[in-house]
Formats: structure tokens, C-alpha cells, sequence
């Protein structure tokens, strides 16, 4: 598509928009533009402020999401769910990461190579399953030796399975 020709730089039809709104004219209709894309639809009438932004002209530009715009006040709504594993920082490879890790080859083999429950890995580790549980995330997430499915039938139900190596 070919852009219209408009006399002067940008700063001169900017001008020139501004004093066709000041007389109360479209700037289109004084050839003041380039074209309609740059007219904006959604601010029509008296009552649109002229620098307020709208969220149309927010969305889709850095730093904007949807849940900022619709973010409620403080002290209203549940509160933000922390992750219990916020804070740990990067934990060294320990003796219980390689028992847990031991234990979810052990019950991958023993499923002919599927990947296997949390609850599996921490029987066959024979610990608790909420250190399973802390020890399978640091295998998935700092170790990067293992990886989690989320389950398609039940999605509370993560299956785990140890990374290929190459």
C-alpha cells in the first residue's frame, strides 16, 4: 500500500492536527494526515479526555498485561499463594537428591521406562513425600535431571521422569 503524500515533516502535521482539533475539524478533512489509521475511533465526543489513555492503546506495548488492569485494590480478593520453594535459593546436589534420584530410575525401569507418581519415587526413596517432593523439585528445576508432566486426566497428579541425556 502506497502512503499519501502530506506535505511536511511529522512535528509540522502533528501541528497542523492539533490546530484542525482546535477548530473543531476532523485533521483528515484539512489533509492534515497521513490517513484514518491514525485517527483514534475509540475516543469520540465531548466527554473522551484527551490525555487519558485508554486500555486499547495500552494493549499489546511493553510492560502491560491484563491482569494489571484489572488488578484489585489492595486487602481485597484472596491472597497471593507464595511457593514453598521461594527463598531456597540453588541447593547443592545432596545425599538425599541422589537417594530420590536413585529411587525415580529405580521405579521408571520398573514401569518399563514411564514416567512414575511422586508417590512412587518417595516409597521406593523411603521418605516422606513432602521431602520427596522438595527434593523432585530441585531435580526438575535446579539439577535439571529430571522432568515434570502434568497429567491430562487428572491435573493435580504430576508424573516424573529423569532427562535424556544427549
Amino acid at each position: 500500500m502506497v502512503r499519501k503524500k502530506v506535505e511536511g515533516d511529522e512535528d509540522q502535521r502533528r501541528t497542523a492536527a492539533h490546530k484542525a482539533h482546535r477548530a473543531e475539524e476532523t485533521p483528515s478533512a484539512r489533509y492534515a494526515t497521513t490517513g484514518a489509521s491514525k485517527q483514534r475511533t475509540h475516543r469520540t465526543g465531548g466527554s473522551a479526555g484527551r490525555d487519558e489513555e485508554t486500555p486499547a492503546q495500552r494493549q499489546g506495548k511493553q510492560g502491560h498485561s491484563s491482569a494489571e488492569t484489572q488488578r484489585r485494590p489492595e486487602g481485597v480478593g484472596p491472597a497471593e499463594t507464595r511457593s514453598p520453594y521461594e527463598g531456597r535459593g540453588r541447593p547443592d546436589y545432596s545425599r538425599e537428591h541422589e537417594q530420590v534420584f536413585s529411587a525415580l530410575v529405580t521405579a521408571e525401569q520398573q514401569h518399563g521406562g514411564e514416567p512414575v507418581t511422586l508417590d512412587e519415587i518417595s516409597r521406593t526413596a523411603e521418605l516422606p513425600p513432602e521431602r520427596t517432593r522438595t527434593l523432585v523439585h530441585d531435580l526438575v528445576t535446579v539439577h535439571h535431571l529430571a522432568t515434570e508432566l502434568q497429567g491430562a486426566e487428572e491435573p493435580d497428579l504430576s508424573h516424573y521422569e529423569t532427562k535424556p541425556r544427549h
